[in-house]
């Protein structure tokens, strides 16, 4: 929790700006009105839009919500607030310096999921739409804040999570960064205001082994409804192989919330097509999925089954001839599943490509507003329309057009007065780059997983370098890096230090008398017991044969002697098998501080190692100290 803590003081974690920082501020003050959060929103005309559309969306009264001052008050001004937060942290963080983490899917995952929790909220009435619209906003917020504030680790954990998908991210998330995204998901939602009665079921509705709470209760539904609407965004977001797989998963979590087979499909494609609407309101990707009864039915193939010739298209047919606009149409659906979006001028034609980013554009010369060659060098400009294969057109059919369509980078020419089976075979090599573009796709996903795996394989290769095979602790190695990082920092902070040598009494004997494998068990259990009763600031870490160093930072010498005390009377109550009989541990220990005289590091070992031996002269099971001056 320190740690957290520390992340909410820096500054770093994402927060809200402009307008949206305005109106937390205001409705953190005691009498902050309604009408003054109204006169705020009414400044951002965007945020105003969305907040009177969720309004609607969200209103059961026939009547719709036409200004902003209606919208807060049915809204209210906590979800207001919430609301702004959301929106504004949408506009914020498109993008960010972590090279792992989409964060356009991110935003898109976590708009369906919104939408998911709304409609939902609409057939159960366990709370507001609306506020469960900005519950299923931000459920993942975690996962942004840790991408945001340590991009180059949460990259690693994300290529780590990609060579290992059996194990849960949260896994991967504590073993780097000693947090998860759930945790500081949550510490960031209650600073924020969200309602406790959210942030119960938000801590456990990724994790079904959980207990869960009683069945008929209020947390219990939420928590089923956000694990649905996760569930419905992955499906949304997911390739067309898998997408039956989840639907099936979906339906059967569905029941728990008493929602029937036969609304399912109605249910599902009316929140993806309010997941289009939205998306281009907030300037989100969202996938153009067919519907409910085709996905039950396998209507997309996979690629590994697609023919070249069989492969769906989105095309973009541009011509201010609507007669030959239709008419291209026509022959490019005739026997094919091809999508085609119609444009009469080159600027819709040129908007439309952006937004569906098509596979072909056919665009005729002689477009208005826009020609077809301006167009043709406008989409050349962008990386996204230096992958699309465009088609031009004209009335007449020359060298001198072929020319002028090359140059402007087209990558072929049709004639006015072509068959279907002409355009099918020019729209071949549109087929043939989007099949090697997924084959692309695929060689670098398994690339990235080969260096995942690298990744993985060279931490576990360092991560043993440090680790004593025996016992699991820190080894010397690791132990003296430790203690220079230490050191370095007391020397910076001008605290205290301080370091414990640990050997066990009489352990030659063991061996001599019960053999090596008794041996390895007294130095398993003793190095368990040290680990289980230390300090959780200080590490534990065995140096050799039957001796530990225990690095205690920012530590005086009074307060290690009585931590020291304790690790041996621990350690000497400890009963344990060896060979036939039960036998008691007893260690000497001997404790050293870091003080003005102490060159280095090396310095203090040495005067611990020294206390050490007194302790053994003395009659061994006692905790010792050279320094006994600075010791009241």
């Amino acid at each position: 929790m320190a740690q957290l803590e520390q992340l909410k003081l820096s500054g770093q974690l994402p927060t809200p700006r402009g307008v949206a920082l305005a109106i937390l501020e205001l409705s953190q003050r005691e009498n902050a009105t309604l009408g003054e959060i109204a006169r705020v929103v009414q400044t951002d005309p965007a945020l105003s839009g969305r907040l009177i559309k969720l309004a609607n969306t969200a209103s059961h009264i026939a009547r719709p919500v036409v200004s902003v001052q209606e919208a807060v008050v049915r809204q209210g001004m906590a979800t207001v607030r919430q609301l702004a937060l959301g929106f504004s942290l949408v506009d914020q963080y498109r993008n960010g310096a972590c090279k792992a983490f989409d964060y356009q899917e991110y935003w898109s995952h976590s708009l369906l999921m919104a939408l998911g929790m709304q409609a939902l909220g609409m057939r159960l009435h366990v709370a507001a739409a609306d506020e469960l619209f900005v519950c299923g906003l931000l459920a993942q917020v975690g996962r942004l804040a840790l991408a945001t504030v340590y991009p180059d680790e949460y990259n690693a954990v994300l290529m780590a999570q990609h060579a290992d998908p059996a194990q849960a991210i949260i896994v991967h998330e504590r073993a780097r960064l000693e947090t998860d995204h759930t945790e500081l998901g949550i510490v960031m939602l209650c600073d924020w205001g969200m309602p406790k009665v959210f942030t119960g079921p938000l801590t456990q509705y990724e994790y079904p082994g959980h207990p869960s709470y009683p069945q008929d209760s209020r947390s219990n539904s939420l928590m089923l409804m956000l694990r649905l609407s996760h569930r419905l965004a992955d499906l949304g977001l997911a390739n067309a192989d898998v997408r039956p797989k989840l639907l099936k998963e979906w339906m059967a979590l569905a029941t728990e919330l008493d929602i029937p087979q036969e609304d399912a499909g109605r249910f599902i494609d009316q929140v993806i097509d309010s997941w289009r609407e939205w998306s281009e309101l907030l300037k989100i990707p969202a996938t153009a999925l067919p519907s409910f009864a085709e996905i039950c039915h396998g209507y997309h193939e996979t690629k590994e089954e697609t023919k070249e010739s069989d492969i769906p298209l989105r095309i973009v047919v541009a011509d201010g001839n609507a007669i030959n606009r239709r008419k291209t149409m026509a022959l490019l659906v005739e026997d094919s599943e091809h999508t085609v979006y119609p444009a009469e001028n080159g600027n819709t034609a040129l908007a439309l490509a952006m937004e569906v980013l098509p596979h072909v554009i056919i665009a005729h010369v002689d477009l208005p507003l826009l020609d077809g060659l301006e167009l043709c060098q406008a989409l050349r400009a962008t990386e996204e329309g230096r992958r699309m294969h465009i088609l031009l057109t004209a009335d007449e059919h020359g060298e001198e057009q072929l020319i002028n369509a090359f140059e402007a980078g087209a990558d072929g020419y049709v004639p006015n007065a072509i068959s279907a089976k002409g355009l099918r075979i020019r729209l071949c090599a549109a087929q043939r780059l989007v099949q090697l573009q997924a084959a692309w796709e695929k060689d670098r996903m398994q690339l990235r997983q080969i260096a995942a795996e690298l990744v993985v394989a060279n931490r576990r290769l360092a991560t043993a370098a440090l680790t004593d095979q025996l016992t699991g602790l820190p080894n010397r190695r690791s132990a003296m890096d430790q203690l220079e990082q230490a050191w370095s920092a007391a020397s910076r902070s001008g605290l205290p230090l301080s370091v414990m040598v640990i050997d066990i009494d009489h352990f030659k004997q063991i061996n001599d008398s019960h053999g090596h494998a008794a041996g390895d068990l007294v130095l398993r259990e003793a190095a368990a017991t040290l680990r289980a009763s230390a300090r959780r600031e200080d590490s534990v870490c065995r140096i050799g044969g039957e001796e530990f160093l225990v690095i205690c930072p920012n530590t005086d010498l009074k307060s290690a002697m009585q931590s020291a005390e304790r690790l041996r009377v621990n350690l000497g109550a400890k009963r344990m098998a060896i060979g036939q009989t039960e036998k008691t541990l007893t260690v000497s220990i001997g404790v050293a501080t870091r003080e003005s005289g102490i060159a280095d590091m090396d310095v203090l070992v040495s005067l611990a190692d020294q206390a050490l031996y007194a302790a053994k002269e003395a009659g061994r099971n006692l905790t010792c100290t050279r320094q006994q001056s600075l010791f009241p």
